[in-house]
């Protein structure tokens, strides 16, 4: 705290000194020599303007610049001189240069932030397309670490767990094999489609590899989870349409539970891949816990 009202102290020190050291100046040098140093307060302009961006900035300096424009009219009234021609044009010349010189800040300021924004936004989409599985649209094997492992945390805060479910399709790399790779892709958009619309709201689907897809559900009883696995296994019973005909294929499905099978990710994991398989040697589309 105490260095942030240090910083902000400083700045203004700045902004302040640049703004009056012309003033200061003219009690000591001529009227001629006045204006060449009204480019002292040049570097409020950049200050200002980077601090408070374009529209606060043009609106702090156009009030500086007033301001200087009516202490030179004070100044000459207060002696009784008169303006001369040549002093008029001086002040007149220096004023319009301050300001040229701010807008074309402002304008360089501005193209800059919209080149950043460009960028931070290409670099969220970049970012979500490396955590996104490209096929399915779901998240992929790198925000399921990320997934688990925050869950972990939260669950360990607040006291409570979390269930992960490991399926498998059944007969995927059959219909993969026969029917093509555009066929088994065509399926398992569909699978990703019915395991999103089986799951609760705040549960997340993720694909982790081939005919493989991870659920996470947050705060969930074993008994929450059946009818969840159960939902699934109804749902995935349905035929899927894969060129122009129906086809059947069901899930293997494994459940492990934070903290009860496991304390990390790895071992969570793992423990639900075991369960499937268990599923598998059961006689498939079934799930077991493990």
């Amino acid at each position: 705290m105490k260095i942030l009202i240090y910083k902000n102290s400083a700045f203004w020190i700045l902004v302040v000194f640049f703004l009056i050291l012309p003033i200061i100046l003219e009690s000591f040098l001529p009227i001629h020599f006045f204006s060449s140093y009204w480019f002292l307060s040049f570097p409020s302009i950049f200050i200002v303007l980077f601090r408070f961006g374009p529209k606060s900035g043009i609106t702090i300096l156009c009030i500086s610049s007033v301001i200087h424009v009516f202490w030179e009219v004070f100044e000459f009234f207060g002696t009784g001189k008169l303006l001369s021609k040549e002093e008029f044009e001086m002040i007149t010349i220096v004023n319009l240069v301050k300001v040229s010189v701010t807008v074309l800040t402002t304008v360089y300021l501005m193209k800059i932030n919209r080149q950043k924004k460009e960028l931070q936004i290409l670099n969220d989409k970049l970012a979500k397309l490396a955590h996104m599985d490209h096929l399915t649209g779901l998240p992929n094997r790198l925000m399921l670490q990320d997934y688990i492992n925050q869950e972990i945390k939260n669950s360990k805060k607040y006291n409570k767990k979390f269930s992960v479910m490991f399926l498998d399709l059944d007969r995927f790399k059959e219909i993969n094999d026969t029917l093509g790779h555009a066929t088994g892709d065509s399926l398992l958009i569909q699978v990703a489609e019915r395991l999103q619309r089986s799951v609760r709201k705040n549960d997340v689907v993720f694909r982790l590899a081939g005919d493989e897809f991870v659920i996470v559900l947050e705060d969930i009883t074993r008994e929450e989870c059946i009818n969840v696995a159960e939902r699934i296994i109804n749902v995935m019973s349905d035929s899927f349409i894969l060129e122009g005909k129906e086809s059947n294929i069901s899930p293997s499905i494994g459940i492990s539970f934070y903290p009860e099978n496991g304390e990390s990710y790895q071992v969570i994991l793992k423990n639900a891949d075991k369960a499937m398989y268990i599923a598998k040697m059961k006689g498939k589309n079934n799930f077991q816990f493990v």
